[in-house]
């Protein structure tokens, strides 16, 4: 693990040459690797980019060490050949002009905003371009398929077994299903009443939650947009009773990379933004409008997803809510507000009441874990047991996030204060797992969307510790997203974000 000596972005160093001693994690201004302690690396900026990992602002082009938390993690290594050594440039390294930029066997991917690149993870510069690797047809079956759940006699819903095509054989099914499309990015979307809504559906469909609707029997499915530069944000596609799309709004506007979020107990939508020392999360309540900015988190991040848990014993503990962060050392953050933001008889004050008290998640080694009142703590932590973590839900006092990096499930038990972390690499489930769902019942499955690569699917891990592929992307390149399930459980949503097909 690199020495980490600051959280913020610190310039503590402008002369000429090398610096008298190598940079710790943050610092800068570096002109190479070798500036770096341990395993560092200098982030090469040529403006005001968010160096991963460090939050806070600095002078335009000044270049910082940083945590490169995989090789496959989009990185800013240099301009117009510029340093030279480290042309030509290698895997998801920016930023090129031209294939000629790449090492061999990759190519420049061009951008011109927030568009993915295939084969890399973290959060690229908006408008640079990267060296990514050849894409194979995403029309190629994943590799080889893993075991299914035994067909018992009656059974109408089979994990595993991917024998029902839709939408012409884009997508693979488990037995026992059926799926169709409800949108595409920039089109207006259509409604089984007849009509189609007033504004395109918005790009790049990341994370996302059912809201029931208080009286009719229907309900609101919540998406995130995680387009960059304020144009990111969140579109609501309301449901009847019967499932039918009858409506689509776009219900929070002017933010940035809307990746992933939670529920509240009380049935709003958390969204929170993957904005380096710009990103926040916001409450979102679909039914009544309601948009406002939470005190979840109190520094800017690349924040991923929230959940909370409302059974704690103590009687002078209402809710605590917990925060993601997609960053090579961002803390699980828990945030514990104030006991007079439960009395103000206006749910909407919870998250936004002053007072409220915020601590990180630590790891021991021997399988037991604290809450630090100390983020750097807390960062020491991630970087070395769950560097860019990203779902997080909670059920019956088990809190459970994923390591996508590490490719990695951590179960924590809120009550005892001890944990357990398993792979989640199992048959086609290869790539990063990301957003999760915790289905209770008869199956108690845990559901996981996928991200990292071209054949990236919806996965489910049952209570026997069995992954099973539950969704096969045939058709598609890009990550899946907004996994969710309608108050009845008949219904499950997601999407493929390059595109923001819903289905």
């Amino acid at each position: 693990t690199p020495p980490t000596s600051s959280s913020t972005l610190q310039v503590v160093f402008t002369g000429s040459g090398a610096p008298p001693t190598p940079l710790a994690e943050c610092q800068g201004d570096c002109d190479d690797d070798t500036q770096c302690a341990g395993d560092l690396v200098c982030f090469q900026r040529s403006g005001m980019e968010a160096v991963p990992g460090c939050p806070g602002a600095a002078p335009s082009g000044v270049d910082f060490c940083a945590v490169r938390a995989t090789a496959n993690t989009a990185w800013l290594k240099g301009d117009n050949g510029s340093p030279a050594e480290n042309f030509p440039l290698g895997l998801c390294e920016g930023d090129c002009d031209s294939d000629s930029n790449c090492q061999a066997g990759l190519v420049c991917q061009q951008r011109t905003g927030d568009e993915p690149i295939p084969g890399c993870i973290g959060v690229a510069a908006t408008g640079e371009d990267y060296c990514r690797p050849l894409e194979t047809s995403p029309t190629t079956p994943p590799g080889p398929q893993p075991t299914y759940a035994p067909n018992t006699f009656g059974a109408t819903f089979v994990p595993g077994d991917l024998s029902q095509p839709c939408d012409g054989g884009k997508v693979m099914l488990s037995r026992g299903m059926d799926c169709r499309l409800l949108t595409t990015a920039g089109q207006y979307v259509q409604y089984d009443n007849g009509g189609q809504s007033t504004v395109p559906m918005h790009g790049r469909a990341d994370g996302a939650a059912v809201i029931a609707h208080p009286s009719d029997g229907g309900w609101y499915y919540t998406s995130n947009s995680e387009n960059g530069s304020g144009n990111g944000g969140v579109g609501t596609l309301r449901f009847n009773a019967q499932g039918e799309v009858i409506g689509y709004q776009m219900d929070l506007e002017g933010t940035t990379r809307n990746c992933g979020g939670g529920k509240t107990y009380w049935d709003t939508w958390v969204t929170c933004e993957e904005d380096g020392s710009r990103g926040f999360c916001w409450e979102v309540d679909p039914v009544t409008g309601h948009t406002a900015k939470t005190n979840a988190v109190i520094v800017g991040g690349n924040y991923e997803s929230f959940a909370y848990d409302n059974q704690d014993p103590d009687p002078d503990v209402e809710a605590r809510f917990f925060t993601t962060e997609d960053s090579g050392n961002g803390p699980l953050t828990r945030y514990t507000p104030a006991n007079a933001a439960f009395n103000t008889g206006d749910k909407y004050d919870i998250l936004t009441s002053d007072g409220g008290t915020h601590d990180y998640l630590v790891l021991n080694a021997d399988g037991t874990f604290d809450w630090s009142t100390s983020a750097s703590a807390g960062a020491s932590s991630a970087s070395t047991y769950f560097p860019n973590a990203e779902g997080i839900d909670v059920i019956n006092r088990q809190l459970f996030f994923v390591s996508k990096v590490n490719k990695e499930l951590f179960e924590l038990d809120l009550a005892a204060k001890t944990w357990v972390v398993t792979s989640t690499v199992s048959g086609a489930f290869d790539q990063q797992p990301d957003q999760i769902q915790k289905v209770v019942g008869d199956s108690d499955f845990l559901y996981f969307c996928e991200d990292g690569g071209s054949s990236s699917d919806i996965h489910g891990r049952n209570k026997d510790g069995q992954f099973f592929t539950i969704v096969r992307g045939d058709g598609y390149g890009s990550e899946t997203s907004g996994l969710a399930f309608s108050p009845d459980n008949k219904f499950m949503y997601f999407a493929f974000q390059g595109n923001s097909n819903i289905y």
